[in-house]
């Protein structure tokens, strides 16, 4: 027992010497997608008791892990339940991140939290400094297992109809979790069109994608503020994080759906109001990058194409589940792109100065996106025989961790799922945090160069 102890103290020593915190988050999610996979070849995951070759099982485990969607094989037909509920959990893992259920199972064993933990806990959730880190966590938690739940039994009273009563329930659970966690994985072979006119269906799912999306550090605030509202107390103002996160979100939401009406108008039905219906969830579950759909990507217009391709790329906001450069990062970009051309010293957004590091910080990760999607885009044309706007528009889906696809994810070549994988697991972890773990730190030097303007235009 004692060399036991000696042995996993060692190892925690020599990791910490080893790997930074932001490799050992790249690393756990490694390691999970892995056991994923491995577990998802066994004969008891797949329905017919037949084993799943690596590439595919691992494919399907990094979707689900990234909360991202795309799908080589049909999820509610080819696995069979235990395989579904691996993925279910490998879903839910993904989404809230495993670190938080790393704080939860130290909660639970009411043991404290290392320094080394919040501090790798603090890396994995991006925490705003204001927020005390275990009361979060907590919240967290609550407010997932609250909105699932919720939505599952709104979901459960649609589906009653047509399942009985215990797959009614199981299918409304998975498609909650699914959905709050912005996987978008379905058992249904055609997603949700089945139901792209039923209502209380879509706004369901709406409520569930956006909460997802818009951060648990949007939530935690707009709870505050509520509960100051129904208690009478002096009410705060909303910090403006969650300014910009509400703002931009309901801008790109609406913006998608009025083009997306306009383009693709003949494509949907020829009811008004259930075109508007379609237009806003292509709209949403593309900005908040839930993946699902209630009709077929791969018949849109080149042009409805490629606004979802704009709106994947931007995706939802930091501290979510969802993927994409985040909307906070477009924000500041904009704004100190627009000050930089009307030549203003100082950038405010809702009365607040913002400070020209979070511009460089954006920049660095618009950047490393660009580079990701253009290098792995490149990959798959070569490798691809398929319509250039569908492999961009599925490395642009990949690295958002969306999960929308024109059909042509199952016929990718082993090479073209690997690079669907890569980009899935940057889109997770992030194009900075992958960056930050492969290039070593650069040294501080005590001397600067001599500067010499060249022409930028």
């Amino acid at each position: 027992m004692i060399l036991i102890i000696t042995i996993v103290r060692f190892m925690n020593r020599f990791i910490k010497k080893i790997f930074t915190p932001l490799q050992l988050i790249s690393l756990g999610f490694i390691i999970l997608i892995l056991l994923g996979a491995f577990i998802l070849m066994l004969p008891i995951s797949c329905e017919q008791a037949a084993s799943q070759n690596f590439i595919d099982a691992l494919f399907t485990s990094t979707s689900a892990v990234s909360t991202t969607g795309l799908i080589v094989v049909d999820t509610g037909s080819y696995y069979s339940l235990f395989g579904e509920i691996v993925i279910l959990i490998l879903i839910q893992i993904g989404g809230l991140g495993y670190m938080v259920l790393f704080v939860l199972i130290t909660l639970l064993l009411r043991s404290k939290l290392s320094i080394t933990g919040k501090k790798y806990l603090r890396e994995s959730l991006s925490r705003l400094s204001n927020i005390e880190i275990i009361k979060f966590v907590k919240l967290t938690i609550l407010f997932t297992i609250a909105f699932e739940l919720t939505g599952a039994l709104f979901y459960v009273s649609v589906f009653i109809d047509h399942f009985d009563t215990s797959d009614a329930i199981y299918i409304s659970l998975f498609h909650s979790i699914s959905a709050f966690c912005t996987a978008g994985f379905s058992l249904f072979a055609d997603s949700l069109s089945g139901y792209g006119t039923n209502w209380l269906i879509n706004i369901n799912t709406f409520i569930l994608v956006i909460a997802g999306s818009i951060g648990f550090f949007v939530i935690y605030d707009i709870s505050h503020y509520l509960k100051g509202f129904i208690k009478r107390q002096p009410i705060k103002r909303f910090t403006l994080q969650t300014k910009i996160v509400l703002t931009a979100s309901i801008f790109l939401y609406v913006i998608g759906a009025v083009l997306l009406f306009v383009l693709e108008n003949d494509k949907f039905t020829n009811n008004f109001f259930d075109k508007i219906l379609y237009s806003l969830f292509q709209s949403i579950t593309a900005s908040t990058t839930v993946g699902f759909n209630t009709v077929d990507i791969g018949s849109l217009t080149t042009a409805g194409l490629f606004v979802i391709i704009i709106l994947m790329f931007i995706g939802g906001s930091p501290g979510s589940t969802a993927g994409g450069i985040k909307t906070t990062n477009l924000v500041i970009f904009s704004k100190f792109a627009i000050a930089a051309l009307r030549e203003k010293k100082y950038v405010s957004v809702f009365k607040r100065t913002i400070n020209s590091a979070l511009f460089q910080k954006a920049a660095a990760l618009i950047f490393a996106a660009l580079i990701s999607i253009t290098f792995f885009t490149f990959l798959l044309t070569v490798s691809e025989q398929a319509d250039f706007i569908k492999i961009l528009f599925e490395a642009v889906s990949a690295f958002g961790t969306i999960g929308l696809s024109t059909g042509i994810t199952p016929n990718l070549t082993p090479v073209g799922k690997m690079s669907i994988i890569v980009l899935m697991l940057i889109g997770r972890i992030g194009p900075l945090v992958i960056g930050l773990s492969l290039i070593p730190k650069a040294r501080n030097n005590n001397y600067i160069y001599p500067e010499e303007e060249i022409l930028i235009s």
